[in-house]
């Protein structure tokens, strides 16, 4: 492993052994490890709830907790993490043993230098390894390749064009278009296609992230750097290390975070908050927004730089407005992949059905007609889609349709359960967005949960919080 490539690698030594944690320290920190050694579980415990490590090293013998309690307590706490055993020569079956708990390696002590190192660098790798398989087999899970961008339309075959340009490129794409035309299932394909494809893809909502905590979300924090940073936390852009980072809704950035990410952009380096040290990021960014930035420039909202940063290879995706005819093929494709929601066979649309759609001014794009469809679905009595009800939803009012109830019982009492509450869920959100004006720190505090699980809720029903703003 090279210095770049193992300094971001952090490695968490357990050993009541003084002269076996400093030596191994020194060691590791050598390799370009970020190394952290305490002498008993208890110590480990807390450490492991104040950061993240790629590699768990932990002796077999210690005292009030033994190596395999340990083990059991990372697994049930940390199921995902990395976990190798030290034990004497006398011990070597229990480390066997510890192996069949979820240990992925052991070391025998008095150790080898080299070998140790070995050993270390296939564990780490394993780690990232299986940890990027999870992301990739999850990006791939959400339809994010490139063959299941749904068209037929000539304008959309023109989009796929400029990908299979650009992908295997590392340069900078700006991706435009209007709220839910697909830039981030764009970006995605861009991202798989790329020779970055087995790397990170971090996406950064921009519009969703309140600009008082966007800055440390990218760029991640020192311990002590401000009230509440109780431990170094790293941000979306290390999380993105030789991958790739999707800023969304760039137009929603500040004037003084626009110059910090120019520096990333010129640079590739930037620093955590509370530190003045420079790390270098292997990272390619591909950047999307539904604003007209060449407007923003002039009213000096956006950086003239970073716009021509961002602008080297721009693709702008068309509305479905501007791709009708994909509008059958998009329909019957959402049909089939929320087949699940019906309470019976539906085996597609009526002719009025279709000619609605095609006449419909979708301001919404391809996920206001995914919502309709899934509504209409759960709604249908019939063998056949009739209506998406289109005359009752107001698509420039920033809202999802809210999914309503089943107007029947006659469904397992579970399902109709789940209808009810992901409808009153959805109401309760919009309320909410429409009363804080988007802000979405304040709906967070109102509904007395954190951020994240906000935005996530805002991405299960496809919302946009930037529409609830004034």
């Amino acid at each position: 492993m090279n210095q770049h490539e193992s300094q971001r690698s952090r490695i968490l030594i357990v050993d009541d052994d003084n002269a076996f944690r400093v030596a191994t320290v020194a060691l590791l920190r050598e390799e370009g490890y970020s190394v952290r050694a305490v002498k008993g579980s208890e110590e480990a415990k807390r450490a492991l709830s104040e950061e993240s490590y790629d590699l768990i090293l932990s002796d077999l013998v210690m005292e009030h907790m033994n190596g395999i309690d340990l083990l059991r307590y990372i697994r049930q706490t940390l199921p995902d993490a990395t976990v190798m055993m030290i034990t004497g020569f006398g011990s070597v079956q229990t480390a066997v043993d510890a192996m069949r708990s979820g240990a992925f390696d052991y070391i025998t002590k008095p150790c080898n230098n080299d070998e140790l190192v070995i050993k270390i660098k296939r564990a780490v790798d394993e780690s990232r390894r299986a940890k990027e398989l999870v992301r990739l087999r999850n990006l791939l899970q959400g339809e994010a390749n490139f063959s299941n961008v749904i068209t037929r339309n000539e304008k959309m075959k023109d989009v796929f064009k400029l990908i299979r340009q650009v992908a295997e490129t590392d340069v900078t794409v700006l991706v435009l278009g209007e709220t839910g035309t697909g830039k981030e299932l764009v970006s995605k394909a861009i991202h798989l296609n790329s020779s970055r494809r087995d790397m990170p893809f971090v996406i950064v909502q921009c519009s969703a992230i309140p600009s008082t905590l966007l800055e440390s979300e990218l760029f991640g924090y020192e311990k002590g750097a401000f009230t509440g940073a109780m431990k170094l936390h790293r941000g979306k852009i290390e999380e993105a290390e030789g991958g790739t980072l999707f800023l969304d809704e760039i137009g929603d950035v500040s004037l003084e975070l626009q110059t910090k990410l120019l520096r990333i952009l010129q640079e590739k380096q930037f620093s955590r908050l509370g530190s003045n040290a420079s790390i270098t990021a292997d990272i390619r960014i591909i950047a999307a927004t539904h604003r007209h930035l060449d407007e923003m420039v002039k009213e000096g909202k956006f950086r003239e730089d970073l716009l021509y940063r961002l602008n080297v290879f721009p693709i702008t995706l068309p509305s479905l407005r501007e791709r009708l005819d994909d509008i059958p093929i998009l329909a019957e494709f959402f049909l089939e992949k929320h087949r699940s929601l019906a309470r019976r066979e539906i085996t597609g649309f009526t002719p009025a059905a279709i000619h609605d759609m095609m006449n419909y001014d979708w301001k919404g794009n391809v996920r206001e007609l995914e919502n309709l469809i899934k509504r209409a679905i759960i709604k249908s009595d019939d063998a056949t889609i009739k209506t998406l009800e289109l005359q009752g939803v107001q698509p420039d009012a920033g809202t999802t349709e809210p999914l309503d109830p089943p107007q029947t019982t006659a469904l397992p009492y579970k399902s109709y359960i789940e209808h009810v509450v992901r409808d009153a869920e959805l109401k309760y959100l919009q309320r909410l967005l429409k009363e804080c004006k988007g802000n979405l720190n304040q709906v967070a505090r109102i509904m007395d949960v954190d951020r994240k699980t906000v935005y996530r809720k805002l991405e299960d029903y496809s919302i946009d919080p930037s529409l609830f703003r004034e």
